[in-house]
């Protein structure tokens, strides 16, 4: 995906992360449970450490450098 595409699609308006080991994976591997919440639903994503690093990484790349609350 290209950063000067036009984006569609609903827009979350809150995000609640917490990290813990997944209970049924085999060796309860660590993993971070992302929640993004809308207008009347929640979206629940588990991602894997090393996914989490990428994430954090692709945000700091697209987010001003010294981001404020808007």
């Amino acid at each position: 995906m290209k950063n000067k595409e036009p984006i569609s699609g609903s827009i979350f308006s809150g995000v609640q992360t917490r990290c813990g080991k997944h209970e049924y994976e085999d060796g309860k591997p660590e993993v971070v449970e992302i929640i993004f919440e809308g207008y009347h639903n929640r979206y629940v994503n588990v991602i894997d450490l090393k996914t989490a690093r990428e994430l954090m990484n692709q945000l700091k790349e697209i987010l001003p450098p010294n981001y404020q609350e808007l």
